[in-house]
């Protein structure tokens, strides 16, 4: 949320609380990126549908689904695009 002009965090603070994990351990291919919400994120198992992240597909490319919408691009792109909806939503509060 803006409060004043003033952004509650940042990008950077968002991106600084990035984990990896695999989408499914026991067939390593697909991996997800979770950010800020992610404090039960460990290594071999993520949550996505209660966690913000973005995936890498196998063949090296990123996906994002947020708001019923899939979007692609670069990890850096679409951190931007997961960010701005997240703050959009009030989940940075």
């Amino acid at each position: 949320m803006y409060c004043a002009g003033v952004v509650a965090v940042s990008i950077a603070e968002f991106r600084a609380t990035m984990r990896l994990t695999w989408a499914d351990p026991d067939s390593p291919g697909l991996k997800v990126f979770s950010y800020w919400n992610n404090d039960s994120v460990t290594f071999e198992r993520c949550d996505c549908e209660e966690v913000l992240h973005i995936v890498r597909q196998s063949d090296g490319s990123f996906c994002l689904e947020i708001a019923n919408l899939r979007h692609s691009g670069s990890l850096v792109e679409l951190e931007g695009i997961l960010y701005a909806w997240a703050l959009d939503e009030g989940w940075l509060d």
